[in-house]
Formats: C-alpha cells, structure tokens, sequence
C-alpha cells in the first residue's frame, strides 16, 4: 500500500499518546488512483481541484469548496487538479484519532452543556468510508481559522487547542444540522468500544474464515454476520472478495506484475477462477484491462 506523498504534515502524541496533525496537501500532477492506507480520522476541505473516492461498486467526487470526512483504512483514492484554471490540487485537514474526537465531544458537554445524541435524520450509507458536503459560511470561516497554523507544528504541541479545535468543528456540525457528517463523528466514539469496522478493513487479504473473522471481533457467528451486513452492505465472503479485486485492478492498470503474481498477492489460489471473477466484476479480463489502459 502506498501513502500519498506530503507537504506538510506536523503531527505529534498528546500526553495521553493521542496524535493529531494539521495536514496539507498539494500538487500540480495528477499521480493516478492510488491506494492510501490512513491509521486516523481526516476531516478537510478541498482548496482546489478534486478528489475522487472509488468503491467496488462505484466511483464518488469531492469537488473544490467541499468538506469531508475520511475514516481510518484502506481508500482507493485520486487527486486531481483544476487543468483549466491551472490550479494545483490542495487540501487542508485536520487528522485526529477516535479518542481525541471524543474528548472534544466531552468538551461541548462539560463545558457547554450541549446535548449531544445520534441525529434523527440525513444517516449515510454506512457502506462509505466517506461523507462530503457543500461548504457553508461558519464552517469555511473555521478552516480561514487554521490558516495561521500552516507550515508550524503548534497545533501538534498543543493538544488541548486541537482538542478545542475538534470541539469547535463539532459545533459548527451540530448546529449546522449536517447529520451526514454528524454520524460520522459519532461513529468515531463507537469505535472506540467496539472497534468492528477497523478490524474487518485490516483483515481483508488475511485468509480467515467467517467463523475466525467473527471471533477476532469477539461477537458470534450469528451476530458478526449480522454486524457485517449493517456496517458494509453485503456477505463477508462478497465484501471481502470485492475489496480483493478492487486492490487486484489497481495492479493490473499500474504494474508491470504477471497476472498469476496479481492474483496470488490479492489471496486468489486459484488463477482461472481469480480471472473469471475479475471479468465479472469488471467486464474485462485482468490482461485485457491492462492492455485497454496502456493503448
């Protein structure tokens, strides 16, 4: 897996072995869809350009002047330029780990006496890894306010001013009433009790059955399949053959590995039946793939 390449990134532990980082990214070439493997949260806005988020069963696009929210694994993901303004591509975000998200809720709670509940409407689809949203005034005029941060490690030595950042970005959620990205917060602190979805992501090319899956997740086999099918939409056994050939095409388009190499990395045995369901799911053969996007 490969990370996408950084500007700058100041990140540092808090006292309590929290990390946090201001993050910003920029570049003026269009690197291809890439794997990005991310260990944090990542909330941002998009400065310019766009970002496109690929899953097995579609593609979606993050467009300049949006906000977004990006959850721990595995992405598939491209960076793309604005061409015709001749504008880099450029991120701001702030990456934050579960408990540090929950600190800042406790702080709107203590602090400020907020009522802080699941929202009642605007729930995503819990298959996503992803939300993003149109910007709005106060939420754009909390990002003006990270701009004296750029390019210093202050946010990363002062952790309760991150925290109050996280709690400020919160609050501009809250109130704003945007239950997209208020979910996904709030999934932040689920995870840290039952950490389901980041053990399923970083299980995918491990060759475990159904019945080991569910008891590194310390539930039943009854009720990790029915975990499963609330958290990702479909079967272990579909899910995780899916995410399998999706890394397989990225190789194929952008490697010069035999197909048979492909096929036994990404955990297929068997490569007559790694090829028959390669064309199924993308309606070419791998060979065919490769040989269409080199043309």
């Amino acid at each position: 897996m490969s990370e996408l390449p950084k500007t700058i990134e100041n990140t540092a532990p808090s006292a309590s072995g929290q990390t946090a980082a201001l993050w910003q990214y920029e570049t003026a070439v269009n690197h291809g869809a890439e794997w990005v493997e991310l260990t944090d949260n990542r909330i941002g806005i998009i400065e310019s350009g766009t970002k496109t988020i690929q899953y097995p069963h579609g593609r979606y696009t993050v467009r300049t002047g949006e906000v977004f929210f990006l959850a721990p694994g595995k992405h598939y993901i491209e960076n793309i330029p604005d061409t015709t303004a001749e504008q880099p591509y450029r991120e701001l975000c702030l990456a934050f780990d579960n408990r540090m998200i929950a600190d800042a809720f406790s702080t709107l709670v203590s602090l400020y006496g907020m009522d802080i509940r699941q929202p009642p409407g605007g729930r995503p689809d819990p298959t996503l890894a992803h939300v993003n949203v149109r910007v709005w005034q106060e939420i754009q005029l909390f990002f003006d306010s990270l701009n004296p941060y750029r390019g210093t490690d202050y946010l990363a030595r002062h952790p309760q001013l991150m925290r109050l950042k996280l709690a400020e970005f919160a609050y501009m959620v809250i109130a704003h009433k945007e239950y997209g990205l208020q979910h996904k917060l709030l999934q932040c602190i689920d995870r840290l009790s039952d950490p389901f979805e980041s053990i399923i992501r970083n299980s995918i090319f491990e060759n475990l059955t159904i019945e080991e899956l569910a008891l590194r997740t310390n539930k039943s086999l009854t009720s990790f399949k029915n975990d499963f099918q609330r958290v990702f939409g479909e079967t272990p056994h579909r899910w995780i053959i899916r995410q399998r050939l999706l890394h397989a095409r990225l190789l194929v388009v952008s490697t010069n590995k035999a197909i048979s190499q492909i096929g036994y990395e990404c955990r297929f045995d068997n490569i007559s039946h790694f090829i028959k369901l390669f064309k199924r799911e993308f309606g070419l053969t791998p060979l065919s793939m490769r040989q269409e996007q080199r043309q």
